[in-house]
């Protein structure tokens, strides 16, 4: 066990690497009721295609997500939900591009309720009939999703940023694709990547960390498998001033503007520079932003992202709009006038996303899922002060250059539709 301290920030953190090759980390809370536990799986949306003990697999699209559906499913009929309520947890579970989660928060019994976690990830019970059943569930999924204009203008927008890549795919697979989805096909995936090599186990609470490693080793066994090889097809994609819209029922444009290079490092530096670029350049305070609302081409909704995956550096900008071209058009004229970052903004921006870091680790839920998602890509979240200090005016520039002067731009809107239609 290695003890981790991070003064700046108050916390310390235990992690482990066990005989399964499960990797575990515990944030202890010594005198907290509150406790949160998150286990997380390196399998999600974009591992389309993946060989596993000298096989090679590439199964239909939303396999991830199916499974994260029929994983609470147990051989005595029940559901891993109905045991959480008895011991009065709140569980729930999530997929995204590159990792399936499970997580519950309590405030009581965190050991059997991280026995309950554990148990039901590592017993999966797939049939012909429930899994039947599930694509009909899916089916009506992918059909409520598709109505939401918010769900609409990002599918579209990551189709059209990176045609022809598992990135542009949608994470519940497609009425056709879950259509395909058998119980071999399940079965095939969990094996694959349901293994403690591939998955990470978070827990914040007042418990002992020896505790939880010793209670993940005897319930996920201490054999070690291999973690699946991924066969990645995340490449950028060479679709300059692209566009794609429609209409819906919406009373003001909404829009979501892409922009995806290359070159994008795995790890915390990464992501603490690109939030702190982005805070320079469209955040509240700046004075792009500030242009953008006084003219009403943006409204209090307006939200930016960065977009990391494997290989992938992007941004997403998104948000309400009488006019979604011209904030597209306003912020390339803007970024095409860098040359050069004022250090007193500099300064503001760094200081404004150190604090939002900092209120991150203030909820157990979002510390643990951060610590989760990065100890899948290798590094913890946790050391993000020493980061933060080493960050220089230059990374930025260089960020802002990258991605927005030699990236290249996708704009997807909903507009309403024309009366009549």
């Amino acid at each position: 066990m290695q003890e981790n301290y991070y003064d700046s920030i108050g916390e310390c953190e235990c992690v482990a690497k066990l005989s399964n090759g499960l990797t575990v980390s515990v944030v202890p809370k010594h005198g907290f009721t509150k406790a949160f536990a998150i286990l997380a799986v390196g399998y999600g949306s974009v591992d389309a295609s993946f060989l596993c003990d000298g096989v090679s697999m590439t199964p239909p699209k939303g396999v991830a997500h199916f499974l994260e559906h029929k994983v609470f499913e147990q051989p005595d009929g029940g559901n891993a939900l109905q045991i959480f309520a008895q011991t009065g947890a709140s569980p729930n579970a999530f997929t995204s591009k590159e990792m399936t989660a499970y997580h519950f928060s309590c405030t009581k019994n965190l050991k059997q309720n991280l026995e309950i976690l554990l148990s039901f990830v590592s017993t999966p019970y797939f049939t012909d009939e429930n899994v039947e059943k599930e694509q009909g569930i899916i089916a009506q999924e992918i059909g409520m999703v598709q109505d939401r204009p918010g769900w609409c203008v990002y599918e579209n927008l990551m189709q059209t940023m990176f045609p022809g890549s598992s990135l542009g795919d949608s994470i519940i697979g497609t009425v056709d694709s879950i259509r395909e989805i058998d119980r071999e096909t399940l079965f095939s995936c969990y094996r694959s990547f349901y293994r403690p090599s591939n998955m990470v186990l978070v827990v914040a609470g007042d418990i002992a960390p020896e505790e939880v490693f010793e209670t993940a080793e005897q319930i996920l066994g201490y054999q070690k498998l291999s973690k699946p090889e991924k066969i990645t097809d995340l490449m950028p994609r060479d679709v300059p001033g692209t566009f794609v819209s429609k209409e819906m029922e919406v009373p003001t444009p909404i829009f979501a503007i892409g922009y995806q290079t290359a070159q994008y490092l795995n790890g915390l530096k990464e992501e603490v520079v690109a939030d702190i670029a982005l805070e320079f350049f469209l955040g509240t305070s700046s004075s792009l932003y500030q242009t953008l609302y006084e003219q009403g081409e943006i409204s209090h909704d307006f939200d930016v992202d960065s977009l990391l995956h494997r290989g992938v550096c992007g941004v997403m900008i998104s948000g309400e709009g009488k006019d979604p071209t011209a904030v597209r058009d306003a912020i390339n004229k803007a970024a095409q006038n860098i040359d050069g970052i004022c250090a007193r903004e500099f300064e503001r921006a760094k200081r404004a996303q150190y604090g939002a870091w900092v209120r991150r680790t203030d909820s157990f839920e979002m510390m643990c899922r951060t610590q989760a998602r990065c100890y899948l890509s290798g590094y913890s979240a946790l050391g993000f002060s020493e980061t933060f200090e080493s960050v220089t005016k230059d990374d930025v520039l260089e960020f802002l250059t990258r991605v927005f002067k030699n990236g290249t731009c996708t704009l997807s809107q909903v507009i309403p539709r024309e009366a009549g239609e």
